[in-house]
């Protein structure tokens, strides 16, 4: 890993099970992981993968991704980016960062209010949430924001409240942006 990004090799894809039994862990999802599908009979879902490694000096961390459901109308699902050290023979979660949301029904003239997302890096040995790479095209945290912001006021008074939740969650997510580092055993939000 030299650019501070998950460890994915295209020839050797991550695979948890893998790293888990190299490290004497079983997993164990949160009770937050699982959801009910809506079949008859209802299934439990596990909402939660695995998608590599991210190396700070004092730790390795298992980033996981968790989907939340939402009330909102027009944000019904945020994604969470769930950081795990192994700890003996457990994971332990050491940070949770709602990490992405899209609406639902999105308007493809306006692309920078369909979806936010942040990703975890490692810079300088500090972790970073910053804005996903699509942020270059035009769908920064900054853009989604204000064209929700926009979509908001110039909203009928019937669906600004559908509006004001889906800035809510926005801003959500926007605010994990920023620097984490590693002290004792936990990630704390650095100034």
């Amino acid at each position: 890993m030299t650019d501070g990004r998950p460890k994915v090799d295209a020839a050797t894809p991550f695979d948890v099970d893998d790293w888990l039994t190299a490290r004497g862990v079983r997993w164990r999802p949160d009770a937050a992981c699982w959801s009910t599908l809506a079949v008859s009979p209802p299934q439990p879902v596990n909402d939660c993968s695995c998608s590599g490694t991210l190396v700070l000096p004092d730790a390795e961390l298992l980033v996981c991704w968790r989907g939340r459901e939402q009330k909102a109308a027009l944000v019904p699902f945020v994604a969470h980016t769930v950081l795990y050290v192994a700890e003996g023979s457990a994971l332990r979660p050491v940070l949770d960062v709602p990490s992405s949301a899209a609406l639902e029904d999105c308007a493809p003239q306006n692309p920078a209010i369909c979806r936010v997302a942040i990703v975890p890096r490692v810079e300088e040995g500090v972790l970073r949430f910053s804005d996903s790479a699509a942020a270059a095209a035009g769908s920064s945290c900054d853009d989604a924001l204000n064209a929700v912001d926009a979509a908001h006021r110039g909203a009928a008074p019937e669906s600004r409240a559908a509006w004001q939740s889906a800035r809510d969650v926005y801003r959500r997510v926007c605010s994990g942006r920023g620097r984490y580092t590693w002290q004792g055993r936990a990630l704390r939000r650095a100034p």
